[in-house]
């Protein structure tokens, strides 16, 4: 088996030809950065008049927790941050708009390399990182009609556009955390297809789980994956 750290891939017993990969997930944080969770203030914007009608029309959903607010609320986040110089911590956002603020940020902040064409971000330098939801990568808009309420998140899972920018933001460095919360099987299969397919690359996979949030200054219990490749 091989141990996925920061920057590098060591084996950590004699199988040298095991597939399997450990990483290291955040769990459960107590910190001085300040956590906001956008699921807590979307609730707040909810429209109601929709919401009577998301049995009607299953695609309704979406706009029951609008991206319109959910954009207001992450710049009204953003603004107040860098005003007051406090640090912290967007858990879950999902709209592309939202990460290029985010990267505008980085950019001024001398963490972009051009040669890579990636942000090397040093998380504990930054005022504001944020994190998406697993279920955000997982589904998509199209997927409401087949799935309905199972996938009836806050924030909502948004159209294919704004999934695959994403899995963008993943493998730009720019985005700090990818939250799993309760582990199941479905979201093993998932990692473990976008391991394979390399939509993430293991070394990106492994910060967005745990080194990021580390350098974040952000405090968990910690603990453990084992994924196949």
């Amino acid at each position: 088996m091989k141990k996925v750290e920061k920057n590098s891939i060591e084996n950590i017993d004699d199988n040298l030809f095991d597939k399997r990969f450990l990483f290291e997930v955040f769990g459960v944080s107590k910190n001085d950065t300040q956590i906001i969770f956008m699921e807590d203030l979307l609730k707040l914007k909810k429209n109601e008049e929709l919401e009577k009608n998301i049995w009607q029309k299953y695609a309704i959903y979406s706009n029951v927790y609008s991206s319109r607010d959910e954009l207001e609320i992450f710049k009204n986040l953003f603004d107040e941050a860098i005003k007051t110089a406090k640090k912290i911590h967007i858990v879950w956002i999902t709209l592309q708009e939202e990460l290029d603020i985010l990267e505008k940020y980085y950019e001024e902040l001398w963490f972009m390399r051009e040669d890579i064409n990636c942000f090397r971000v040093d998380f504990s330098r930054v005022l504001i990182s944020a994190s998406v939801k697993i279920e955000n990568l997982m589904w998509r808009g199209s997927d409401y009609k087949r799935m309905w309420e199972k996938i009836y998140f806050i924030p909502p899972i948004r159209e294919a556009g704004e999934v695959k920018a994403m899995f963008k933001w993943i493998n730009r460095w720019s985005i700090a955390g990818l939250y799993l919360w309760d582990m199941n099987q479905e979201k093993q299969d998932f990692l473990n297809f976008s391991l394979t397919n390399e939509d993430i690359i293991a070394l990106n996979l492994a910060k967005v789980l745990s080194y990021n949030l580390k350098d974040a200054g952000l405090v968990w219990e910690e603990k453990e994956i084992i994924l196949n490749y």
